[in-house]
């Protein structure tokens, strides 16, 4: 749970891309914990396959690489007032042509489909402030890094693709952002998190704030972008990076 941070979620239905681990989970959990209905999707069976606590959580099964699935999911849901963008990731060596294409796909494509096919539904929301959609965007958004060819240019197009719904979808009462995640602990990072020191140290050279992220530190961002308090806050990329955007080593 957030300390020192109350967000009131009651009555809102949160659906959460990925949200079995990680930054996912994180933003589950703290909705959940703010009175939100939340769904979260994953690949496996049954919310009884992963490893984490999804109690208090409804689990839907989801490939987001099939089309046909994310708008059948969007079309499943009598309502929804947010929607997180999560699930993503880089899809093996980026740098053959079948990896790069996937990337694209996953972190990019799926996130557009899903939106669109959840448009009506966040139209229709009478949450204050308007509805929201988030996207889960990096630092591979903003900097390039050799090993992501496919992973960091589909985040730096999630951080154009937010700006284009926020202007296109605000007559109609949705808000959309992204937060750009900083070295966070998730799947993705941890092989760097606990394997890689040297990296981490080369990273916290330049930030501000002298340690790496939790999940919990980008949940408060996504759950203030998504509350009222940010009302008049859309098309925008807020980076939670503990400075490393800022910094200069």
């Amino acid at each position: 749970m957030l300390q020192g941070i109350s967000f009131d979620y009651s009555g809102t239905t949160v659906l959460i891309t990925g949200g079995t681990s990680g930054i996912g989970l994180g933003c589950a959990l703290e909705y959940r914990d703010a009175g939100a209905d939340v769904i979260v999707t994953g690949r496996k069976a049954s919310a009884g396959d992963y490893a984490s606590d999804l109690g208090g959580l409804s689990y839907r099964q989801l490939d987001v690489n099939d089309r046909a699935a994310l708008y059948a999911l969007a079309d499943s849901l009598p309502r929804l007032d947010i929607l997180v963008n999560n699930a993503g990731g880089m899809q093996g060596n980026e740098w053959e042509a079948d990896a790069f294409d996937q990337s694209i796909a996953v972190n990019l494509s799926s996130v557009f489909h899903l939106s669109s096919a959840c448009k009506d539904l966040l139209a229709a929301s009478a949450f204050p402030g308007g509805a929201s959609v988030i996207g889960i965007a990096s630092m591979t958004s903003y900097f390039g890094f050799e090993w992501t060819p496919g992973y960091g240019p589909s985040k730096a197009g999630l951080v154009q693709l937010m700006k284009t719904l926020g202007m296109s979808w605000g007559k109609l009462g949705i808000r959309a952002n992204a937060v750009a995640a900083g070295l966070t602990r998730s799947n993705l990072t941890a092989p760097v998190l606990d394997g890689m020191p040297e990296m981490i140290d080369e990273t916290l050279l330049r930030q501000g704030l002298k340690r790496t992220g939790e999940p919990q530190d980008i949940a408060a961002a996504v759950l203030f972008l998504t509350s009222p308090a940010a009302s008049w806050i859309t098309g925008q990329t807020l980076p939670v990076d503990g400075g490393f955007s800022t910094g200069m080593t």
